[in-house]
């Protein structure tokens, strides 16, 4: 019946999609380059991984006037991979 009713419904996706491994440096916006000098985040390798991208996002929070007591609890219980992608993308749009 339901096949009926939705003939396309094996067309949808339901897996999430896969988590990133590497990011572009969002202090450099993937460039290697912040001004004339090597981007001090990714060394100018112009991508980073997630434990870097984690730290860096950590830290523009801490720069940005976050709770210190929220973002050390961020940095030591290791929270679930989604959730640290969202807050990461957030940092970026702010920045």
């Amino acid at each position: 019946m339901l096949h009926e009713l939705f003939p396309n419904m094996s067309n949808i996706l339901i897996a999430p999609d896969p988590l990133k491994t590497h990011w572009d440096c969002p202090e450099c916006d993937g460039t290697g380059t912040v001004s004339p000098e090597i981007c001090p985040v990714c060394l100018g390798a112009k991508y980073i991984d997630l434990a870097a991208i984690t730290n860096w996002m950590l830290d523009f929070m801490e720069s940005c006037g976050c709770n210190p007591d929220e973002i050390e609890q961020l940095r030591t219980e290791n929270p679930d991979p989604l959730t640290l992608t969202f807050c990461l993308e957030i940092c970026i749009a702010l920045k």
